[in-house]
């Protein structure tokens, strides 16, 4: 996330796209995410710090539901190339 566009973040993201932990994990992986189950919901709850990388895979499977829904890109990105 940046300063400038900062989004929600994961746990607020996904509190209110009314999916779980299992939904998200899921989703994540068949986007090319790798963290397992109880890594997936250590990083939405900041028990585990979350590299850049699984980060955004979050996020982009968050957004990727809103979306499904008509909405629009409410969790912030990390990486510089998806902020801009």
């Amino acid at each position: 996330m940046t300063a400038d566009k900062p989004g929600l973040s994961l746990a607020e993201g996904l509190a209110r796209s009314g999916m779980g932990f299992d939904e998200l994990w899921l989703r994540q992986l068949s986007i090319g995410g790798d963290a397992g189950r109880l890594e997936v919901e250590a990083y939405v709850l900041e028990l585990l710090v979350v590299d850049t990388f699984q980060h955004d895979v979050l996020a982009q499977a968050i957004n990727e539901h809103f979306m499904e829904r008509n909405d629009d890109h409410p969790v912030g990105y990390r990486s510089p190339l998806l902020t801009e």
